[in-house]
């Protein structure tokens, strides 16, 4: 039970998912942190360039579980997929690098989406044949779920739909050689809700989410969107400490707040994010082994220098959600581009508490059982895939 004096009378907020007003309910959580302890008990990790063939990793881009508890690897560069049991212990592999059924574009593997359905069933999205390869839950493939028209689409993020056969995205991007190919500049942001279930997918909007002006890249409010156990939905989408729930159609029934205020973007941290990011960009462009790399890092600093900025710096970095169904919201630390501490909610308005800022990272993946799985990565780039168990009533 959320306490009486923490919960606002139902308000009436603009622009939700529909022209028309809304009603929801929306709960103030508590303004001052309780710290909880990351008390996670390590059950295995793989990853290693001393290891067998199958876990040395070339680079991992994204993990996910199954039902079973087996964990899903996806090594985009070595363009397979590694499968652990709960254990730890090598199950199998699929996936190569090519243009057949079930193989992924050698030219755009960097661009590949990936996530895990609970029956163990796992959807790829190959950028290069704009296409989602579907693997059975025993690794053999499926078929292919081809995106409409002739775009070359570009989908970065996906997440299971709790209905166990389809996807949610807030990343689908779609052009071809005249330039963007998803028609007129929409007034809102997408969730997309993309259906698997025929040999072409389909685009449902399940939330229209709020857009700011401009598009800003430099301190941009994230989108970032999640799925419940009961099929609703998460999202965070503005500089404030929002976060949303809706039903699985969309329509916004409560809005979780903490009394976290977005900075101000001066003259001062506007050039501080342009330095840190054209370092980052010179560290990326000097680590590729090929003969891109002055022309990528050129590009990266035309596009740098010529970032919009948004005027405040958002309150939350991103959010998941976890197989049970509690919320972990990260907010910014003290820097306005760096990760800070951790909330866990609950759906329907609970505070479990805050892990502070440095404890831990943020799942790469949840898991059944209060499994959760990071990526990491040491000096030399070596991926590697830590998983352990959140305690009970953490998960």
């Amino acid at each position: 039970m959320i306490p009486s004096f923490l919960r606002v009378a139902v308000g009436i907020i603009f622009g939700f998912g529909s022209p028309a007003l809304q009603a929801q309910e929306v709960i103030e959580l508590p303004s001052r942190d309780t710290h909880i302890e990351p008390a996670f008990e390590e059950v295995y990790r793989v990853g290693s360039v001393d290891g067998a063939d199958w876990e040395v990793f070339s680079r991992v881009s994204a993990v996910g579980f199954s039902q079973s508890g087996d964990l899903y690897v996806m090594d985009d560069q070595g363009g397979r997929i590694v499968v652990m049991s709960r254990e730890g212990e090598f199950v199998r592999e699929f996936g190569r690098l090519g243009d057949g059924p079930g193989e992924f574009a050698a030219s755009t593997n960097t661009a590949i989406g990936f996530t895990v359905l609970r029956d163990g069933r796992t959807v790829v999205f190959d950028a290069g044949h704009s296409a989602f390869q579907v693997f059975a839950p025993h690794g053999e493939f499926e078929r292919s779920v081809r995106m409409p028209g002739n775009s070359l689409y570009v989908i970065r993020t996906l997440a299971p739909a709790r209905d166990g056969q389809n996807v949610i995205t807030t990343s689908v991007g779609a052009f071809d050689m005249g330039g963007p190919a998803d028609g007129p500049e929409r007034s809102f942001r997408p969730v997309y809700r993309l259906v698997l279930t025929g040999d072409e997918a389909v685009q449902d909007t399940v939330i229209e989410a709020w857009r700011p002006s401009g598009d800003p890249d430099g301190f941009g409010p994230p989108l970032v969107a999640g799925a419940l156990p009961d099929g609703s939905l998460v999202y965070t989408d503005s500089s404030a400490y929002a976060i949303k729930v809706a039903t699985r159609n969309g329509e916004l029934t409560r809005v979780l707040t903490r009394a976290f205020r977005p900075e101000p973007v001066t003259d001062a941290i506007r050039d501080g994010e342009i330095e840190r990011l054209l370092a980052e960009n010179e560290a990326d462009a000097s680590s590729r082994n090929d003969r891109f790399g002055d022309a990528f890092a050129e590009l990266g600093r035309r596009r740098i220098r010529n970032m919009e900025f948004y005027h405040e710096v958002p309150v939350v970095r991103t959010l998941r959600t976890s197989w049970e169904g509690t919320i972990w919201v990260q907010r910014r630390g003290d820097e306005p581009a760096s990760d800070g501490p951790i909330d866990l909610l609950t759906p329907d308005g609970g505070y479990i508490g805050t892990y502070v800022a440095g404890t831990t990272e943020m799942p790469d993946a949840f898991g059944p059982d209060g499994l959760a799985a990071f990526i990491e990565r040491d000096e030399f780039d070596v991926s590697s895939v830590v998983v352990r168990r959140l305690p009970t009533g953490r998960r």
